[in-house]
């Protein structure tokens, strides 16, 4: 990453989420199309009905614990996933 002409080396793996407000809220602004290409993915989601907010509550309702999550790939796996 370039800060005020200084580069500096991230550790890998990295990456970024990053979120997007739509243009029509206030102070808002499109990202130029050299910005959009370091995207790989965009996902558009609207609000939820009040049936499918309560859906989504119920569903994880009986989920574990954080601490008790398991990895599901390790720092060489994701590494590798990239090339």
């Amino acid at each position: 990453i370039t800060i005020d002409g200084t580069t500096y080396e991230l550790a890998k793996p990295f990456f970024v989420m990053a979120t997007q407000n739509p243009i029509e809220y206030e102070g808002t602004y499109p990202l130029p199309e050299a910005q959009l290409d370091r995207f790989l993915l965009k996902i558009t989601m609207g609000y939820p009905t009040m049936d499918e907010e309560l859906e989504i509550l119920n569903r994880f309702q009986n989920i574990p614990p954080i601490d008790q999550l398991k990895p599901v790939i390790d720092i060489n796996g994701l590494l590798s996933l990239q090339k």
